[in-house]
């Protein structure tokens, strides 16, 4: 039928890298697999997976730990949102209430999606903005003591960083991308912008997720530390 969104391989999606792999399965193999809503809705299990990641770190800090943690979460969905979005003209819908997801050891989380609805870029990017990502950060930051704008600023570095990456690994040119609406959300703005350097096309948030404060730690390559002044331009991005 006219007007509906094209297929999405995930197949294709997933050769590009271990963050962009995605499972549609309607009982995904093995133990172990929680509803993303879980994350939202039951503060314990946050909770853990917080500390966890502080343990990885080593780190008493818990800040740190949950901006890190977010910050990997939301580059797991928008490796998948923008590859989709690059390679297939739509995106899967990506609401906590579909995504399952399974810890592993080692690597980026497994995530399974049931059902996979192919929705619009634009319609994709508010499901998961409004139905997940948000709501993520809201159930955080009502146990962690951490700005919005640290976490957006995490998103906003995350959805760089796979843009990056589909342009590396798809022959795609970086400035094409990013001349795509769906490319750079509105709501991502104020949280940092590309510019143009000596090495090509590069992001430059406006905040630091703290990283660079831990004892093995170091500065991101788009943090905010490294660039005149310590912070980017508020403006939005001119690639």
């Amino acid at each position: 039928m006219a007007g509906l969104p094209s297929p999405i391989s995930l197949a294709d999606i997933a050769r590009i890298g271990p963050y962009f792999e995605l499972t549609s399965d309607r009982t995904p193999e093995g133990t172990g697999w929680l509803a993303a809503r879980t994350l939202i809705d039951d503060a314990a299990c946050l909770s853990r997976l917080i500390d966890d990641v502080a343990a990885r770190l080593r780190t008493k800090q818990r800040w740190i730990a949950a901006s890190v943690f977010y910050q990997g979460w939301a580059a797991r969905l928008t490796s998948i949102y923008s590859a989709s979005a690059a390679l297939c003209g739509a995106v899967p819908e990506l609401s906590s209430s579909i995504v399952s997801f399974r810890p592993r050891q080692a690597g980026p989380v497994a995530l399974n999606i049931e059902p996979l609805r192919s929705v619009s870029p634009a319609v994709g990017w508010r499901l998961l903005r409004e139905d997940h990502l948000g709501p993520l950060e809201t159930a955080i930051r009502d146990q962690v003591r951490i700005g919005e704008y640290v976490l957006r600023g995490n998103l906003a570095s995350a959805l760089a960083g796979a843009l990056t990456m589909v342009s590396a690994q798809c022959d795609q040119p970086l400035g094409s991308l990013l001349r795509r609406d769906w490319a750079q959300p509105s709501d991502l703005s104020v949280s940092g912008r590309w510019l143009r350097t000596a090495d090509g096309i590069r992001y430059a948030r406006a905040t630091c997720c703290g990283f660079d404060q831990l004892a093995d730690g170091g500065r991101c390559g788009d943090c905010s530390l490294n660039w005149p002044g310590g912070r980017t331009s508020r403006r939005g991005p001119d690639p």
